[in-house]
């Protein structure tokens, strides 16, 4: 019986290679014993590898924009820079990117994009030319002769045409249509026009004038050791510059609408984003302009931006065009058809006032993808004095108007 009773206990197979999980033991502590405490075993300290690897990230581009960027050469410069820091070569700054051998205009590039621009480590600065446009451009400066325009080609064909004048319709002139919300708003201290923010000369505007930099000033209207070259004090800014060229345009025959919108509001950083719908709310307000100008003050040396032409000191002007190196731009070639023929024209007007050769290409758009003939255009620095872009800004209205009558003539 008792081997029998051996055989007879239960057993249980388990397949698959598994057995049941083992319960773990209770401590049942006696009467009166101390309770035991659970045991408690240390947490590893664990590396935020996610943020370590993001914050190095960023250090390595920024280390990377800083060396690979190659510093300006003396001659045009990035336009419509804020200054970061202040006013000579013995600023703060200055000293500690030498001591770094750094230079000062790359960290200014970087900062003023916001971002690290990846693109300008991994390729070099190079434009793809329309030679289509610059052949037109030529064979126009050499006929007189718009190619592109049919009575123009008959007209050189047919030298008789010019006899005939063309029939003229006769038509009442537009009225002005009624303004909108927001466009009688004024801000103390705008120059001219009732401080309206949106001052209009002329009833049909052809030319949009705003500024991105609103806050651009010049050091000889600011006090002793101003940390920068900007100022809120309207009538010392490029505003007034603005009002200027508005004046002279509008005394020349052409309508102009001013926007006095304060685009630096929200900072430098910012402000190509907010100037962006101030240039959207000016085009979709006045349809009627056919050139839209943004308006900045440059940031080079005096001795770059100043000249004197015919025995008057004043400032040097410079076009900026965009491409579409970087973003798409639809309109750059028709923009920079238009800065050639308006640097052409100021050479006429006033020679020696382009700095350079008076047109810089750069591969940023800065909002000249709204519209066709849409530059940027530097008067002067901040070393010039008022009087010295007061006489500059003359000069511009002469050479914009000839520009202007040419494409009226030439379709």
């Amino acid at each position: 019986m008792k081997g029998r009773g051996r055989w007879h206990r239960p057993r249980i197979i388990w397949f698959f290679g598994r057995r049941p999980p083992r319960r773990p033991r209770r401590h049942i502590p006696l009467a009166g014993a101390p309770r035991r405490p659970p045991k408690r075993w240390p947490r590893p300290h664990r590396i935020p590898w996610s943020s370590v690897t993001l914050y190095g990230t960023t250090l390595v581009l920024a280390g990377l924009v800083l060396w690979r960027v190659p510093p300006r050469s003396p001659g045009p410069a990035i336009p419509a820079m804020g200054h970061i820091s202040g006013r000579g070569p013995h600023s703060w700054l200055e000293r500690g990117l030498s001591g770094l051998n750094l230079s000062t205009q790359s960290l200014q590039d970087w900062m003023d994009q916001g971002i690290p621009l990846l693109g300008l480590v991994t390729q070099k600065r190079t434009f793809a030319w329309n030679w289509q446009s610059l052949m037109m451009t030529g064979l126009t400066d050499v006929s007189g002769i718009r190619l592109t325009s049919l009575n123009g080609l008959l007209t050189m064909e047919i030298p008789t045409l010019q006899a005939v004048a063309p029939g003229k319709v006769v038509s009442a002139p537009p009225k002005p249509l009624p303004n909108r919300p927001g466009q009688d708003a004024v801000m103390d201290g705008l120059p001219g026009d009732g401080s309206r923010i949106w001052a209009e000369l002329g009833h049909t505007p052809q030319v949009g004038i705003y500024q991105t930099h609103s806050h651009e000033s010049f050091w000889s209207e600011l006090k002793p050791g101003s940390p920068t070259a900007n100022s809120t004090t309207w009538s010392k800014t490029i505003v007034q510059v603005g009002w200027w060229l508005s004046q002279d345009l509008n005394r020349l025959g052409l309508g102009v609408i001013q926007s006095r919108v304060d685009n630096m509001k929200e900072g430098l950083l910012a402000s190509y984003n907010t100037s962006y719908y101030t240039a959207r709310q000016l085009l979709r307000w006045y349809p009627s302009v056919k050139v839209l100008i943004d308006l900045h003050r440059g940031q080079a040396a005096r001795s770059e931006t100043t000249t004197v032409v015919k025995g008057v000191t004043m400032s040097r002007i410079l076009i900026i065009v965009g491409t579409n190196k970087l973003l798409p731009d639809p309109y750059w070639h028709q923009n920079l058809e238009f800065a050639m023929r308006l640097a052409k024209a100021l050479g006429k007007v006033a020679p020696g006032i382009l700095r350079g050769n008076g047109i810089e290409m750069v591969p940023y758009r800065y909002n000249q993808q709204l519209m066709p003939m849409d530059v940027l255009v530097e008067i002067g620095g901040p070393d010039n004095t008022l009087a010295e872009e007061r006489y500059a800004a003359y000069e511009l209205a002469q050479a914009l108007a000839d520009v202007m009558a040419q494409s009226s003539h030439h379709p």
